[in-house]
């Protein structure tokens, strides 16, 4: 057997470096194994009288080491194994398991076959947690998409909807991540059949940033009710547990003089209100609250196509931490078919600008590919419609205040408050109120809004919102500099390490140049940059 690089390489973590906390980074992206075990494996899972020739490391993702397993007569296998930061250990294997058979031999959604896995490593001779698969047929879509044609497009998103729509009408009687019964014997009574079951939840949002290490219920729950609750609670043993927030989380530059100062008491507070109207804007119909899976990962680089029919999709990856949760709070639409610009209406005709004809080229350039990813946006829609109309309205419900409000609590710890606090004020104003609850999907509208704002109170805050986004965009402007995005954690590509590391404090001497006023504010402002960790 021969590898492509040393051993120890198969180890580290190699695609990106950071600019700070790297230390911190590698380490939770380090992963060591038995690799002669690891080969066995793959050698039994074939079958017969494999012999692994070949083992080579593919392009790494944040998550899980992934390799190509050659063997002597010309199959290849995938050997995945996660790293320390891809969740809880054994449940997020043995979830992204049973969802992928279930998903493939249900649902009938084109997905690789698992020919074995393992979610205990102290057992497991290899010392890791494994799942051992076949190699997918055809190629990333992300080598294709650029140059199809509008209609290729439009014919793989055909089948995404298709796919879509059989994931929403898979609905489950409980929430949290579905699992092979026998590998969650200590859960019982959430049986989907002799078969599957479900049980607690795998979503990183339940992990990232410090969650995993609070101690509270993670599922499996009996409502969308419960969730909600759940996810407050968590939010809210996360301010009691620790005494700062996640600051690459956060979308401004906060702290600083005269700025945005995010406070406990603050956030506990509009968690404390979403508690309150929680009952009042908790849509009630049945697609919006049904338990489903949801793909919530579904770019060009997860889809894989037939070369040579480019508009047939062969496979969908990545499947790690895809959980049951209700449809309203994490139905999306695919990031394959997300763009810049502006969104229509659902089912709203694209056109072109009226002074189209007299555009310069390159303006001409930008507006047909404006209008053809409006159009793929609509016609996705569209093929929902057809076949699961319900879905339909759940994705049009994410836009609604409610679902915004329930969406984005769930990030309080983080950031985010000044915002949610908006839009309870909103939500608390008579007419709105009572456009809210007067929908045929939430309570009755006989029910006064509980939460009653002081007009001094409401002030306050609003001025402390506007603080909130002056420093988000000082954020926006640092990171737009340098060509990073809100939520960076200081990754690059490690090519690119040293020029990004310089551009980064030169963006900075610029940001305190322009923003300090003296001595002492461009001290304060230069503790308080967010992106220097």
């Amino acid at each position: 057997m021969q590898a492509d690089i040393s051993e120890k390489d198969f180890f580290n973590y190699k695609a990106q470096r950071w600019l700070w906390n790297e230390p911190d980074q590698l380490r939770r992206r380090y992963l060591k194994f038995d690799l002669k075990a690891l080969i066995r494996v793959a050698e039994r899972a074939v079958g017969g009288d494999a012999s692994c020739v070949e083992v080579t490391k593919l392009p790494e993702g944040n998550f899980n080491k992934t390799f190509l397993v050659k063997m002597h007569d010309g199959r290849q296998l995938i050997a995945r194994l996660p790293n320390p930061n891809a969740g809880r250990s054994h449940y997020t294997t043995a979830s992204e398991v049973a969802t992928m058979d279930y998903a493939r031999d249900r649902l009938h959604i084109p997905i690789p076959k698992i020919f074995t896995y393992n979610t205990n490593a102290k057992s497991s001779d290899v010392g890791a947690e494994y799942i051992v698969m076949e190699e997918c047929p055809g190629i990333e879509l992300s080598r294709l998409w650029d140059d199809l044609a509008a209609k290729q497009k439009i014919d793989i998103v055909r089948q995404l909807a298709t796919f879509s729509t059989r994931l929403s009408k898979a609905r489950f009687a409980y929430y949290g991540s579905l699992y092979y019964a026998k590998d969650i014997p200590e859960i019982t009574g959430t049986e989907v059949d002799s078969t599957f079951s479900v049980g607690p939840t795998t979503s990183r949002t339940w992990f990232d940033d410090g969650r995993g290490d609070v101690d509270v219920f993670r599922g499996p729950w009996n409502s969308a009710k419960d969730v909600l609750m759940s996810i407050l609670t968590r939010e809210s043993a996360c301010l009691d547990q620790f005494s700062s927030f996640p600051r690459d989380r956060q979308q401004g530059i906060f702290n600083g003089p005269g700025g945005y100062q995010p406070s406990k008491d603050t956030k506990m507070a509009v968690i404390k209100d979403c508690i309150r109207v929680l009952p009042y804007i908790m849509p009630k119909d049945d697609a919006s609250t049904a338990s489903i899976l949801w793909h919530n990962d579904l770019h060009s680089d997860n889809i894989f196509v037939n070369e040579d029919c480019p508009t047939e999709i062969t496979s969908i990856i990545d499947w790690q931490s895809v959980h049951l949760s209700p449809a309203f709070l994490h139905v999306h639409h695919p990031s394959l078919i997300e763009y810049d610009g502006p969104t229509l209406e659902t089912f709203e005709k694209p056109v072109l600008p009226p002074d189209f004809a007299e555009l310069a080229p390159d303006d001409k350039d930008t507006a047909r590919a404006l209008h053809t990813a409006q159009s793929i946006r609509v016609l996705y829609d569209v093929f929902i419609h057809r076949q699961a109309p319900d879905l339909v309205r759940v994705l049009r419900y994410r836009d609604t205040l409610p679902c915004q409000i329930m969406n984005l609590v769930g990030s309080t710890f983080d950031d985010g408050e000044a915002y949610v606090q908006d839009l309870l004020f909103q939500l608390a104003e008579d007419q709105t109120w009572a456009t809210v609850t007067a929908t045929g999907s939430h309570v009755s509208a006989n029910n006064p809004c509980p939460l009653v704002y002081e007009q001094e109170y409401v002030k306050q805050q609003k001025h402390a919102l506007r603080r909130w986004e002056r420093d988000v965009e000082r954020k926006a402007r640092v990171l737009g500099e340098i060509g990073a995005y809100t939520g960076w954690d200081g990754a690059v590509s490690p090519e690119d390490h040293d020029a990004l590391s310089e551009n980064l404090e030169q963006a900075k001497e610029r940001f305190l140049n322009a923003e300090s006023q003296t001595a002492g504010e461009r001290e304060q402002w230069g503790k308080r940059l967010a992106v220097s960790g």
